[in-house]
C-alpha cells in the first residue's frame, strides 16, 4: 500500500516548510551537486510494441526500485519524464564531501536493480530492463516554477551536460564528466573511473 504523497515528497524540507507556511519561496544558488540522469535503452521500441497499461506498469516498478535506492543514498528525485529518471545529491550543501560517491553508488545500484525489472511480467521471455546512466557536477539554481501544480527545477550548464553524459552513455554503463570524476577520485578512490577517449557531444564540441 503507498503511503499517502506530501509536500515533503516532492520538495526539499526548506521548500517543503516555506509552502506549508504559504511564503514565496526565492531562486537558490548552489555551489556545488552532482546531478544524475538515467534512461532506458530501447524504450521508443517497447512503448510501440506494448499496450501503455504495460509500459506504465513496468516504469512503476522500476521508479519504486529506483525511489529505494535514492533514499538509500540520499539522492533527491527531481523528476521523472517518460522513461528518464533525474535526481540530485548536495543540495543543502550538507555531502560537500561525499555527493560525488553517493551518486556514483547509486547508479551502481540502479543498473543492478533494472537488470531484474521485467518489461512484461506477463512474458518473462521479453527480458528485464536496461538502462545507461550519466552525471555532471557543478554549480545550479533552483526554484519553484508555477502556482498551479509547482515544480521545483534546477537550472544552467551543469544539468545541460549531466543530460548530455546519460544521453552519450552506453547500455548499462555509467558515464560522468571530467569534472565529476576528478571530484569521485577524491571522495572514492576505490571506485575505478575509465577515461573514454574523445566523443562528440551535441551542444558541447
Amino acid at each position: 500500500k503507498r503511503k499517502p504523497t506530501s509536500l515533503y515528497d516532492v520538495f526539499p524540507k526548506h521548500i517543503a516548510d516555506a509552502l506549508n507556511a504559504g511564503k514565496k519561496v526565492e531562486a537558490e544558488s548552489h555551489e556545488v551537486v552532482t546531478i544524475v540522469f538515467s534512461d532506458i535503452v530501447g524504450f521508443t521500441t517497447i512503448s510501440e510494441r506494448f499496450d501503455p497499461m504495460k509500459v506504465s506498469n513496468m516504469l512503476d516498478r522500476l521508479y519504486q526500485a529506483f525511489d529505494t535506492i535514492a533514499d538509500k543514498y540520499h539522492i533527491f528525485k527531481v523528476e521523472t519524464i517518460g522513461d528518464a529518471y533525474m535526481g540530485v545529491s548536495n543540495l543543502d550543501g550538507s555531502e560537500f564531501d561525499t555527493h560525488v560517491k553517493q551518486v556514483a553508488l547509486y547508479a551502481q545500484d540502479i543498473i543492478r536493480a533494472s537488470s531484474k525489472i521485467l518489461i512484461d511480467e506477463d512474458d518473462p521471455a521479453m527480458g528485464c530492463v536496461q538502462i545507461r546512466v550519466g552525471f555532471n557536477s557543478g554549480p545550479v539554481v533552483s526554484n519553484v516554477i508555477g502556482t498551479l501544480n509547482p515544480r521545483y527545477g534546477l537550472f544552467g550548464d551543469t544539468v545541460n551536460t549531466a543530460s548530455r553524459m546519460e544521453s552519450n552513455s552506453m547500455p548499462g554503463r555509467i558515464h560522468c564528466s571530467l569534472a565529476s570524476a576528478q571530484l569521485l577520485q577524491q571522495q572514492a578512490p576505490e571506485i575505478p573511473c575509465q577515461l573514454r577517449g574523445i566523443i562528440k557531444v551535441k551542444g558541447k564540441g
